[in-house]
Formats: structure tokens, C-alpha cells, sequence
């Protein structure tokens, strides 16, 4: 398998469903099918073919890992994860299904496979422990098989009797199947409420893009301010949109946009019109929301 598509697949599968990647995946190989059109493409139009998917950094990196990979793949480990963006998983799974060398790659799936398989809580030497066993010929398609059974059948609420490795697992076969593996308890995100103020300047919208080292760096957004959820709450009953809800990091954003005419340009925000900010890269929330500018402004022109 070429090692420029499994890059790009699985890290868009990084904390996104399979079936979400697909679209994505198959839209960025038609805009960008090399590592070199990858190169020459703009941040912004390479952050526009991941609107959506969220958790930017990682199409940022893959656009700086394209400069560092024009020349090639490396195939050891660590010259793998010297390149920006390209952890301990990614750079086992270009090992293995690019390169088919004798590697698991560790994602959540596997380490409950694995933990469950050894009673073992310690992912480095459940992994140790897998790569022994693996096969010398076509050891990728085990480890891509070990994907596949965490993913349908070695699930939070795991269908035992279906497993081929349930006589081999030392979990199942200790009734202990519940203690692995060790879960950690998640941080509650912070919840934020902010009013989203779309500025309206004759048929084009007031709009800001985010500095570098920011939160949503280089995305476009509309211009938002923290407001309490009391006045949240009565913006909602107000304002002729509907709230939209998103994440990013450790943060649950409550946002709730509303139209605001001005007679002149606002000092600090882009005017744009609505066709100009299709082509721009918005957070997946602003996203929704000029979605909702654009379906609003279609029911005026039938009304």
C-alpha cells in the first residue's frame, strides 16, 4: 500500500469514525493525490479540505510533514517519527501495512484486543508480547485484522462467542473480561457560552481569521464574545437561528448566532460575501452556522 494514503487515512481516523474519513479521504486524494501536490497546495486550501473534521493541527502538520517527505518515505521507526505530525501509531502503521514489517499498530482497538488477549493492563508489553507471535509472512494482514476485532467484535461489550481468539484469551478465559483494560476517567470539559455575531455590511458578513499559535489557528470564524448562560439562554428564544453545539480539545462551545446590520465596515473583521466565505476554512461550529446564514437568506429571497 502506498505510504502517502496510509498516512493520510489514518490520521484523519485519529478520534473520527471510518465511516465519517471516507468522504474526506476520498476528496483529499483527488486534490491532493502526492506528497508533492500536497507540498505546493496552500494552508489554507489544504485547511478548507478538512473543514470539518476538526482537531486542525493535524492537517496543518500533514501539510509541514509534505515538505519533509517530497524526497520519500524513510522506513525505520525512528527517522518516521521525526517527521511533524507522525506519532507511535502512524509511524507503526506505515511500518506495517506500507512496508508490511513485524508491527502492531497500537490504536484503541488493539489495546483492548491485546490487554484482554494477555490480562495485561501494560500496553508496551502487550504490544512486545503480539509481536513475537506475529507471522513473518504478511504479518500486516494480522495487525490490520486486530483493527478489525476491536472494532466489531472486541467492543466496550465485547460478543465473546464470536471471537477466534476467545480460547487463547486469558481474560475470557478468567471471567475478568471487565478489568481490561484500565480506563482512565476522562477531564469534564468546560462548557462556554458564546454569542455569535454575524455583521451584516450590504451582501457581505464580518468575519475574522485566527493567529497562529491560537486556539482554531488560521480558521475563519464570525465574530463571537463570551456572554452567561442566563443571557444565552434568552438569545435562544430571541434570535431567528437556531444554537449549535461544538468541541474542540477541552472545551464544549454553546454558541448562538444572531444578524446585525451595520452601515459601515467594522475595524478587525474581513467582509466577505457569502460565496467568498464558502471557499474559506470555518470551525466546524461557524461552519453550521453560515449554513444556517445561507439557508436563512434563501427563504428572503422566496418570501
Amino acid at each position: 500500500m502506498d505510504p502517502y494514503r496510509v498516512l493520510i487515512s489514518e490520521v484523519m481516523l485519529q478520534q473520527t469514525r471510518a465511516d465519517v474519513v471516507v468522504p474526506y479521504f476520498e476528496r483529499w486524494m483527488r486534490l491532493f493525490p502526492t506528497v508533492q501536490a500536497l507540498k505546493e497546495a496552500p494552508l489554507e486550501k489544504v485547511l478548507k479540505a478538512w473543514e470539518g473534521l476538526g482537531y486542525y493541527s493535524r492537517a496543518r502538520n500533514l501539510h509541514k510533514a509534505a515538505e519533509a517527505l517530497s524526497n520519500g518515505f524513510p522506513r525505520t521507526y525512528s527517522e518516521l517519527m521525526a517527521i511533524r505530525g507522525i506519532g507511535p501509531y502512524t509511524a507503526n502503521a506505515i511500518e506495517s501495512f506500507a512496508f508490511h514489517k513485524k508491527v502492531i499498530a497500537m490504536d484503541v482497538n488493539v489495546k483492548r484486543v491485546l490487554s484482554r488477549y494477555f490480562a495485561l493492563n501494560c500496553t508496551k508489553e502487550a504490544k512486545n508480547l503480539a509481536e513475537e507471535q506475529l507471522a513473518k509472512s504478511k504479518p500486516q494482514e494480522i495487525a490490520e485484522g486486530l483493527i478489525e476485532l476491536g472494532a466489531r467484535i472486541c467492543t466496550k461489550k465485547p460478543t465473546c462467542s464470536n471471537c477466534p481468539l476467545a480460547g487463547g484469551c486469558k481474560a475470557f478465559n478468567q471471567g475478568s473480561i471487565s478489568l481490561f483494560p484500565l480506563l482512565k476517567k476522562r477531564k469534564k470539559s468546560e462548557e462556554l457560552f458564546l454569542e455569535t455575531i454575524i455583521y451584516q455590511y450590504k451582501n457581505r458578513f464580518g468575519v475574522q481569521q485566527r493567529k497562529k499559535g491560537e486556539l482554531f489557528a488560521d480558521l475563519f470564524l464570525f465574530y463571537e464574545k463570551k456572554t452567561t448562560k442566563k443571557n444565552f439562554d434568552e438569545l435562544c428564544q430571541r434570535t431567528g437561528f437556531k444554537k449549535v453545539i461544538a468541541t474542540a480539545t477541552c472545551y464544549r462551545f454553546k454558541l448562538i448566532p444572531r444578524l446585525e446590520v451595520v452601515d459601515a465596515p467594522i475595524e478587525g473583521l474581513e467582509f466577505l460575501t457569502l460565496d467568498e466565505c464558502l471557499k474559506r476554512p470555518f470551525t466546524s461550529g461557524h461552519k453550521r452556522i453560515l449554513h444556517q446564514l445561507l439557508t436563512y437568506f434563501e427563504r428572503e429571497k422566496t418570501a
